[in-house]
């Protein structure tokens, strides 16, 4: 569990929100479900929110970063089916016999509806029971019931995640994943204080992430590229073809939540674009675009006084081209929106790096970097582009992998970003631990042989120290480093350590700069008892390519050169 500072971005929200009042879309039903790809994944990620008196700050971070945080979901592999659910807690204006809880929304691919009741939210001071918060998320919200379903819970707070005084937090999280949900902590506040450790508890507990933020402070980027999207975000608008008795709700919502995000700022409007540009703004219920891509929706069951007025007189026929002319016109702008989006995304990233604020992290890494964890371990790849490799001659190279401790060399690479990141900023090292590839590639000019920079993970940690000075490693420690090539000076755009990172790897040395371009790989030591056979007193070395196939396993003899005279049990780099 990665326990590290946060920051929130909230500021600026409020400064603006105080200038322009939010805007309360017209009272809408549930949404009816129309039916989604049985491929399709689902994730139901519910939020809860502590709306107390002192939370106006989370609040507005959690408006500020929805959009953001489903345009980064939008990137994960297969497309999964979308629900999010809401959840308050510690508000005086909620029922007293229910913990003060009080969820604002099921499970809903509607995004609209979840900013419009984000929108809708004010501070009142009351009892803040993480606990019952908890158990009202998991016994009462309807989650999915797939087997393949990733059911994840963000609880956020600034006070005493134990202070319920009729349900223990540990009995609610054990309810909580019992029914096979991940349950992931923020803290309002210092991680040192002495409320976080509750917190961490209750990550702990129910197999999720920890994180501490600061509520009150922001990093909010606005781009050239805003102006244009929030533009275009209208011109989608023009594409959806309203049908039900309830249209004229749905599109005033849209439109309303549409101004809620100009209001918030250029950035917050340009990122909902992104989303509505996005497979996971779906209006299946109430848009004849949308509805029409599932194969069981016929048009011809529509009644004629739940279409516009100016549709009633179509034959199905021209009905049907008008829906598919709409889908068209809608693909052309999404397309923009992909190439605006893509340009948008590199300058936050580059002014990130200008602000030097590529290493401050916001309500949306918080949720992110759970999220990308535990999706990844549900099957989710995320689509990160690698540039093609230039047209090589493959060689089959001599095979490093002895197969009794294949398996460990896996395990360490599927589970290492769980571990303690002893490495703050990434470090740079000579290039003389050698990844051996499953072919050996050999192009018409020789690469120099360089330089990388790497993080450093261990499984057991005291802090960030990893070795105790004179004292062999114990067994069961593994250490894995992520290497990735060394570039110097600034990123020109975004990176493959950007996309898993939130921003680009970067390093200061001496009055040069470097950053993270390719991934290389991964190097892994593992500790078994010393004499076991076939290892190098003890210690299992291994190679991970960045395709993810284990290259070597074992006693390695290109790692024991370099490890054997290691002053510290062989464990070299950071000592």
């Amino acid at each position: 569990m990665n326990r590290v500072l946060f920051s929130f971005s909230s500021f600026l929200c409020a400064t603006l929100l105080a200038q322009s009042p939010a805007i309360v879309g017209p009272p809408i039903a549930a949404v009816p479900m129309v039916a989604a790809s049985t491929e399709q994944k689902p994730i139901d990620l519910a939020i809860c929110l502590d709306i107390s008196g002192s939370m106006d700050g989370l609040i507005n971070a959690a408006r500020q970063n929805l959009w953001a945080v489903v345009n980064d979901l939008a990137t994960l592999q297969p497309t999964p089916t979308l629900r999010v659910a809401l959840v308050t807690f510690g508000c005086t204006a909620h029922e007293a016999e229910k913990g003060w809880v009080k969820i604002e929304t099921d499970f809903t691919t509607d995004l609209d509806l979840v900013s419009q009741k984000l929108f809708a939210l004010t501070t009142n001071g009351g009892e803040e029971y993480v606990a019952r918060v908890l158990q009202a998320a998991a016994s009462e919200l309807q989650w999915s019931q797939r087997n393949d379903a990733l059911r994840l819970l963000f609880v956020a707070g600034n006070e005493s995640a134990a202070q319920d005084p009729s349900i223990a937090i540990a009995l609610a999280c054990k309810n909580a994943i019992a029914r096979g949900i991940v349950v992931n902590s923020i803290y309002c506040g210092n991680p040192a204080d002495e409320l976080a450790p509750a917190w961490r508890e209750v990550a702990k507990l129910a197999d999720g992430q920890f994180a501490a933020i600061e509520k009150d402070a922001a990093v909010v980027i606005e781009t050239p590229f805003d102006g244009k999207l929030t533009e275009i975000s209208g011109l989608i608008n023009s594409t959806y073809v309203p049908y039900g008795s309830q249209r004229e709700q749905w599109t005033g919502n849209q439109q309303a939540q549409d101004g809620n995000a100009v209001n918030l700022n250029p950035a917050a409007a340009a990122q909902r674009c992104q989303t509505k540009a996005s497979g996971l703004y779906f209006c299946g219920h109430w848009d004849l675009v949308d509805a029409t891509t599932d194969p069981k929706f016929k048009l011809e069951d529509v009644k004629k006084e739940d279409l516009p007025e100016a549709l009633r007189t179509l034959s199905i026929a021209d009905l049907r081209a008008h829906v598919e002319g709409q889908r068209k016109k809608r693909a052309e702008l999404q397309a923009t929106v992909a190439e605006l989006g893509k340009q948008r995304d590199a300058f936050v990233i580059a002014e990130q790096v200008k602000r030097s604020t590529s290493g401050d992290k916001l309500f949306e890494t918080a949720v992110l970097e759970a999220v990308r964890q535990q999706a990844a371990a549900r099957g989710f790849t995320r689509k990160v582009a690698v540039p093609p490799a230039a047209t090589e001659v493959q060689v089959p190279a001599g095979n490093q992998v002895d197969a009794r401790f294949e398996q460990i060399v896996v395990d360490a690479a599927s589970q290492y970003r769980e571990f303690v990141r002893v490495t703050g900023d990434p470090k740079r090292a000579p290039t003389d631990c050698y990844i051996a590839p499953p072919f050996v590639r050999k192009s018409d000019a020789e690469k120099e042989h360089g330089q990388k920079l790497y993080l450093l993970y261990a499984r057991f940690a005291d802090g960030l120290e990893y070795v105790t000075k004179g004292t062999p490693e114990k067994v069961g420690q593994t250490l894995v480093k992520e290497s990735w090539e060394c570039m110097p000076g600034d990123p020109n755009g975004p990176t493959e350590s950007s996309a898993r990172y939130m921003s680009t790897l970067r390093m200061q040395s001496g009055d040069a700069w470097f950053h993270a371009g390719d991934f290389h790989g991964l190097f892994v030591m593992h500790k078994l008892d010393a004499k076991t056979e076939g290892t190098d007193a003890g210690w299992v070395y291994g190679t991970v390519d960045r395709a993810g196939t284990v290259t070597a396993a074992g006693h390695v003899a290109s790692c024991i050169k370099c490890h054997q005279d290691a002053a510290e049990d062989r464990r070299l780099w950071l000592r």
